[in-house]
């Protein structure tokens, strides 16, 4: 028998340490909003500070069952106005997993009202694993499902995640501020988490962003995650000021509390690809008024290696926006001649202290 306590409290952020199929602690219709990501039974590694681990791979009906009770003391508690976020992604070997979790909720009395695409990885910006190889792409998405209790009365406030408008003129025509709905496909950029698993405390802890982003669209008051796993929901929560309730049958106690008491998240600013674009454009009109040799009289090149491959980033960028990059094709001859002379220089050096000590 554990003599640990059975739950803690991190200042308006409470954890229980017990299964979330029975959230007695939890009066009726009592909360906002719910963000989660269930266990995927699929014989991961869920393990407590006293070596008890989550059997992740239950028989079919078993593990339904236990969704099952889950998802009816989600509905029980959430409120009429309330929204409920369920991320779940397909694995290599399980494609429609999270079709078939996605239909188990709505059988607790939930409506579904619509799908997130949660977006981890973008053209090399943000971390995936790689899964594909040469027998499938590999997959850079997750689902996030939405679901409500009452259709007529839940909130939402799709301005509050809100991105500006690409085009300006826009504003006072469809709005008052520059704010528009932006969507549900959420870019959100999967950090690498380093070291084991029992460091990180769960074997897949999804980042505070998406959970910041699911309260932020309700206005909530109040969050619950019954799958709490490292406390990413109740961080989003501490950090929005906002009461959160966690469940978490097998928990790393210190990695939850340092997660929730001191992670420190800041969402990622909105550049929109428009702007981007028009960025480069504009940055490319300013060349074409700086000549290399301006800058190489002005000592502005370092001609290194890390150098030049940021540069080559750049005239590809520009040639694939049809940008004039002259500017920095004289750089790319003008290195490699600059390596060509070096690298002779230094064969004649080498020859020069070879010969100077020789035998005479």
């Amino acid at each position: 028998m554990s003599s640990l306590p059975d739950f803690d409290r991190f200042g308006d952020q409470i954890v229980y340490y017990k299964s979330s199929e029975d959230m007695k602690e939890i009066k009726n219709s009592s909360i906002d909003v719910i963000v989660t990501s269930p266990p995927y039974n699929r014989s991961k590694t869920y393990s407590d500070d006293e070596g008890n681990v989550y059997d992740d791979q239950k028989s079919e009906s078993e593990f339904q069952a236990f969704l099952a009770q889950v998802w009816s003391e989600c509905y029980r508690v959430l409120s009429p106005q309330g929204m409920f976020f369920v991320n779940v992604g397909d694995s290599a070997n399980n494609q429609g997993f999270s079709s078939s979790i996605a239909k188990t909720i709505p059988k607790s009395g939930f409506i579904r009202l619509q799908t997130i695409i949660w977006l981890k990885s973008f053209l090399g910006r943000g971390h995936y694993t790689p899964s594909g190889r040469s027998r499938r792409l590999n997959n850079i998405f997750e689902y996030i499902f939405v679901f409500v209790k009452n259709r007529k009365t839940y909130r939402m406030n799709p301005q509050a995640i809100g991105i500006p408008y690409a085009d300006k003129s826009n504003i006072g025509r469809y709005a008052k501020s520059d704010l528009r709905d932006a969507g549900n496909v959420w870019f959100i950029p999967y950090s690498r988490t380093t070291g084991s698993t029992i460091k990180k405390g769960h074997e897949a802890p999804f980042p505070i962003e998406l959970p910041y982003r699911c309260i932020k669209l309700t206005d909530a008051g109040s969050v619950l995650d019954p799958f709490a796993g490292t406390g990413s929901t109740l961080t989003a929560a501490r950090i929005l000021n906002i009461k959160g309730i966690g469940y978490e049958k097998f928990p790393r106690r210190e990695v939850i509390r340092q997660r929730i008491t001191e992670h420190q998240f800041f969402p990622q600013p909105v550049n929109l690809i428009p702007h981007l674009e028009q960025t480069i454009q504009k940055f490319g009109e300013i060349s074409r008024s700086v000549s290399f040799d301006m800058l190489l009289e002005a000592n502005f090149f370092s001609f290194t290696k890390k150098e030049y491959n940021e540069l080559r980033i750049v005239q590809d960028v520009l040639d694939n926006l049809r940008q004039d990059s002259t500017l920095f094709t004289d750089y790319m001859n003008y290195y490699n001649l600059y390596i060509e002379k070096t690298e002779q220089l230094d064969k004649r050096i080498e020859l020069t202290k070879f010969f100077d000590n020789s035998p005479k």
